[in-house]
């Protein structure tokens, strides 16, 4: 392999191994003779919960711009999985998560929870869209290459050919300003070969916005694709580039977007300025219109109908969703479009299009509005009361019904049955269903990006994406948080040490988090989690960590204590951190250590961390530490062999006893809630396997058996 991750971990778990001497007696009083079988001299156990994988994902065939974040599952993280409406459950946490090279491509070694054979390798980037691929571990190896799928069975939304130059919205663009008919009824709804649902309208719709503008100009009848496109566009290739990769950072397939992008500001100029449109892609089945409108401080609009909307791209589908259907060649869109907004002082009145200018004046606020499958909508023969259905497999029809505003408070879904909640009344979650974020360039030009969710069945807001330019002209929105990988841990320590322990290992427990962000493929920082909980003990024990970087870093010590974060500074010895030296004073505060390094690098220099707790008795320092992992020099070492202690120092051997329970361990992918059963006071000195009857088995067969027994309580 070309790389070998070196997580923080792995020096106090690959060597974990338990030594069972002879001079040393088996005194774990709660065995039973029958779990008695490490006691042979040449039988040696690793305690870890971990196991190196040689892993190769490769994403190269897909198109792609910049590295590619995934995530690896041992069980299927995606809800409604195959449908339009899956999504990824969050509630479920990957095992292990990383960014590929700039190519798409990942191999390296990495350490993953022993029980992981079966992996499930999940993606949201933007470009692939949410995607799982499975892959067995074997003889330590796991290797995907992921594909394209193939494009699914033709679907005509509209007619085929060449088409014609228009701007007749009256016609083939009805469904833009009125609802559709709502009042399903079985007889009125015939089904068409292709698996949709029609029905004529015998009523008047109602009517929700007023008539879009079509002052830009024309548009191909056929695909919707604009005739007012700027032959020169405004942003380069590079530019366009870094957007992309802006994207992907910014939005996850599937996944609900950062609530900080998903303001409900409008764009406001701070500058009198011309203002341009950069198409980025279309993320979604659907055929939508896409239009804009502009509004001065103080007059923002109440109602849609208060909106006078200028029509955009009569079509935002771009054809580069994987597995979408074939449109016909009906691509309305195409990723780099430009188009010039023009301004029309006089529109409020009536629509009068007089004055118009390309400048718009300092403070104007600009906002946007997406129709959700406004040109899908429209039958191939563009019957104005034409109106297509899908039916859902468990909800039955559903009406496509979405006025998606970039305006806080103005979105209207008026009926949409695949979401629980209520959909009859306009913008349901009291929110715009655009997101905003900022991208900036190596010059330090500063670039607004949007995103549209184009219904109210997901929020992963990557539906429809473009920019709006120039640089520096607006209010800038938050900007795009580098790519951040985040894995999980617990370690548990028993405080009785070098003597025989209860094995509870509760006396002390730390929940880890660790998250690592990105500069492409490469660390530019990483940031370590350490909350305790602790059991009802009477011995006082502290909390230390060694925490050594692999590279010129700084490093910055923070707290969190009911819910606040704080600076915080720490007894400091070389690379020892001395947190607290009495846990049960802290308990559930959060030590966190941020590592920003000088230059981004790579993962196999990644920093070493190891926590471990420690007290004074009588002037000699104590410490207990993962199994094998030495002491820091301030231990005396006078401890070591004595009692039911078993290290041999002159083999580097520490921590370690005989018998089937460690005096501390690691659970990789494991965190404190697991753990809950031991931690309840009613539960104190009752050993592990009490709690966790797959413990044993996995103690006793060297590891081989129940590898997931922390996942199992009674």
């Amino acid at each position: 392999m070309s790389n070998t991750i070196k997580f923080f971990f792995n020096a106090c778990l690959c060597a974990s191994i338990l030594c069972i001497g002879s001079s040393c007696k088996d005194t774990d009083e709660f065995l039973t003779p029958e779990n008695k079988s490490n006691t042979n001299v040449d039988n040696y156990f690793n305690f870890s919960t971990s196991q190196d994988i040689d892993l190769i994902v490769d994403y190269s065939d897909f198109e792609i711009y910049g590295p590619v974040l995934f995530g690896i599952y041992t069980t299927n993280p995606i809800v409604n999985e195959g449908t339009l409406s899956e999504y990824l459950n969050e509630d479920i946490e990957p095992i292990f998560e990383a960014y590929t090279d700039e190519n798409g491509k990942f191999d390296a070694t990495v350490s993953l929870p022993s029980y992981a054979r079966v992996l499930h390798i999940v993606t949201g980037n933007v470009f692939i869209g949410l995607r799982r691929t499975m892959v067995e571990v074997v003889n330590g190896e796991a290797k995907v290459k992921v594909e394209p799928s193939a494009p699914a069975a033709s679907r005509a939304t509209r007619a085929p050919g060449p088409g014609v130059d228009t701007d007749d919205i009256e016609t083939s663009m009805y469904n833009l300003w009125y609802i559709v008919d709502k009042d399903y009824k079985k007889g009125n709804v015939e089904l068409r070969s292709d698996g949709s649902y029609y029905a004529k309208s015998s009523s008047t719709p109602k009517q929700i916005c007023k008539k879009w503008f079509t002052p830009l100009g024309t548009w191909n009848s056929a695909t919707g694709h604009p005739n007012y496109l700027m032959s020169s566009p405004s942003l380069s290739n590079e530019v366009i580039n870094g957007m992309f990769d802006a994207i992907c950072k910014a939005l996850k397939s599937g996944s609900t977007c950062n609530e900080q992008y998903r303001a409900g500001a409008d764009l406001t100029l701070i500058k009198d300025s011309e203002v341009f449109l950069t198409a980025l892609g279309s993320f979604t089945w659907w055929n939508s219109s896409l239009g804009y409108y502009y509004y001065t401080e103080g007059n923002k609009p109440k109602d849609i109908m208060d909106l006078n909307i200028i029509m955009l791209f009569p079509n935002t589908q771009d054809g580069k969703r994987d597995s979408s259907w074939n449109y016909q060649n009906n691509i309305g869109m195409n990723r780099g479009d430009e188009i010039q907004l023009m301004y029309y002082p006089n529109i409020a009145n009536g629509g009068d299009l007089s004055g118009a200018t390309a400048t718009f004046p300092k403070g104007t606020k600009i906002g946007f509005i997406l129709k959700a499958n406004a040109w899908g909508m429209i039958d191939a023969d563009h019957s104005i009361y034409d109106v297509a259905y899908v039916k859902d497999k468990k909800n039955g029809v559903r009406k496509y019904n979405v006025w998606a505003s970039s305006t806080d408070g103005l979105t209207f879904a008026a009926i949409n049955s695949w979401h629980t909640g209520d959909f009859t009344k306009p913008n349901p979650n009291g929110e715009s269903r655009s997101a905003k974020f900022s991208y900036e360039d190596k010059n330090g030009n500063i670039y607004t990006i949007i995103s549209f969710e184009d219904a109210c069945n997901d929020k992963d807001y990557d539906d429809v994406i473009f920019a709006v330019n120039p640089a520096n002209a607006f209010v800038e929105p938050p900007k795009v948080e580098q790519g951040k990988a985040t894995n999980y841990g617990v370690y548990a320590f028993e405080d009785m040490w070098p003597g025989q322990g209860d094995y509870d290992m509760n006396d002390v427990v730390v929940d880890f988090k660790h998250e690592k962000y990105f500069n492409g493929s490469n660390i530019s920082k990483e940031v370590f989690y350490y909350t305790t909980y602790q059991n009802y003990v009477t011995r006082q024990s502290g909390l230390a960590l060694k925490l050594t970087p692999q590279a010129t870093a700084t490093i910055t010590t923070k707290k969190i204590v009911n819910g606040k974060t704080s600076s915080a500074t720490f007894t400091k010895d070389g690379n020892y951190y001395y947190l607290a030296e009495d846990i049960t004073a802290e308990l559930e505060t959060t030590y966190v250590f941020e590592v920003k390094y000088n230059s981004a690098q790579p993962l196999t220099n990644l920093a070493v961390a190891q926590p471990f707790i420690w007290r004074d008795e009588d002037g000699r320092r104590w410490e207990v530490h993962i199994p094998y992992e030495e002491p820091s020099p301030l231990m005396d070492k006078n401890y070591f062999g004595t009692e039911a202690d078993c290290s041999d120092l002159s083999k580097g051997r520490y921590y370690v006893r005989s018998g089937n329970y460690p005096f501390a361990f690691y659970l990789d992918g494991g965190k404190a809630e697991y753990l809950q059963d031991i931690l309840n006071r009613e539960n104190e000195s009752m050993p592990i396997d009490t709690f966790f009857p797959k413990f044993i088995g996995w103690s006793t067969s060297n590891g081989e058996n129940n590898k997931d027994w922390y996942l199992h309580h009674k």
